[in-house]
């Protein structure tokens, strides 16, 4: 069993490593297949450019994960919505307020875990973005999601309640897919965790979350990532705690002191800072001992708390690296 397995599991090991979005803008290989594509999208339904980029990281550094080269909004995408990424703008999702999924269109992914498969043995971690991060790309423009408020999300109540459930249902649908397919974890991002607060949280984060988990748990019992981002310390405690979650991914504001107040039984990812790449090396290395210091004694992968940043170096990230493998 790989250590990245023994640790979600639990188990204090030698420390393994994976970053999020490892795959991608900081790395020449990848740029230089981004090049010949206009729309990110095609590439997401190339088989063989997902399995190209996904292992493009794992095998420059040698890290004990691969994440499959993909986006959270595949999911809009079969479910009817006309998604794009085009160059300087990001992704744009019309949404035509109704969820019509036809999983068939995630066949390329679902080809492209299964040609990782074929081509490596480290483990391949599958995803998707959590109901209340999907459906915030579908309801709302680029603006309003960067302004997000009580006001805002109390004027769409209705709105968010009467797709709520149905996008659960198709995420954990297409999680199942991931599963069939392979793949040895599963990470759900729930990116916009930080905008929603008391009972909007319970509502629609914890039990979307705990729903697809269920989902999951009952076709197989791989071990599962749960990423509130930037939610509050109450609302890291109350994820933590979800039955049958097996890690908590803490992104770089979370308070290491707080680690306590968390289920213990769930192993830790994190937490890095992108930005510490891109420091001198003696902060770099500070800001590491800070975070090794606090897991010592715990199953912790290591990570970022958010992506790569696109200006990282390959040497600071094979720093890095290096770095947690000496430990």
């Amino acid at each position: 069993m790989s250590i990245l397995i023994e640790t979600l599991k639990g188990k204090k090991t030698k420390t393994p490593i994976w970053l999020m979005r490892q795959a991608g803008r900081h790395l020449p290989e990848y740029i230089k297949i981004r090049q010949k594509y206009k729309d990110l999208m095609e590439m997401f339904l190339d088989p063989e450019v997902v399995t190209k980029i996904s292992l493009q990281p794992v095998r420059r550094y040698g890290l004990d994960a691969c994440i499959v080269f993909s986006d959270i909004l595949m999911i809009p995408y079969a479910s009817g919505c006309d998604v794009s990424f085009k160059e300087g703008v990001g992704p744009q999702v019309k949404f035509k307020e109704k969820f019509n999924f036809e999983s068939h269109k995630l066949n390329p992914v679902i080809k492209g875990i299964e040609n990782i498969k074929e081509a490596s043995e480290v483990p391949l971690i599958g995803f998707v973005g959590g109901p209340w991060t999907t459906l915030l790309y579908c309801l709302f423009d680029k603006e309003e999601r960067s302004q997000m408020n009580k006001g805002l999300i109390h004027k769409n109540e209705k709105r968010i309640n009467n797709h709520i459930e149905d996008l659960t249902d198709i995420i954990s649908n297409y999680a199942v897919q991931q599963v069939n397919a392979g793949i040895d974890a599963f990470q759900i991002f729930e990116s916009a965790a930080q905008d929603l607060e008391d009972e909007y949280f319970d509502r629609w984060c914890l039990k979307p979350t705990q729903k697809i988990i269920h989902s999951i748990k009952s076709k197989t019992d791989i071990p599962i990532i749960g990423f509130p981002r930037k939610t509050s310390k109450e609302g890291y405690v109350k994820y933590s705690n979800i039955d049958k979650l097996d890690c908590i991914s803490l992104d770089y504001d979370f308070d290491l002191d707080h680690i306590n107040k968390l289920n213990p039984n769930v192993a830790f990812q994190g937490n890095l800072n992108p930005t510490a790449l891109l420091a001198e090396n003696n902060i770099l290395q500070e800001e590491l001992d800070k975070i090794l210091i606090a897991f010592k004694d715990r199953a912790h992968i290591f990570n970022l708390g958010h992506g790569v940043l696109p200006n990282t170096s390959i040497k600071k990230v094979e720093e890095l690296v290096n770095t947690i493998r000496a430990k």
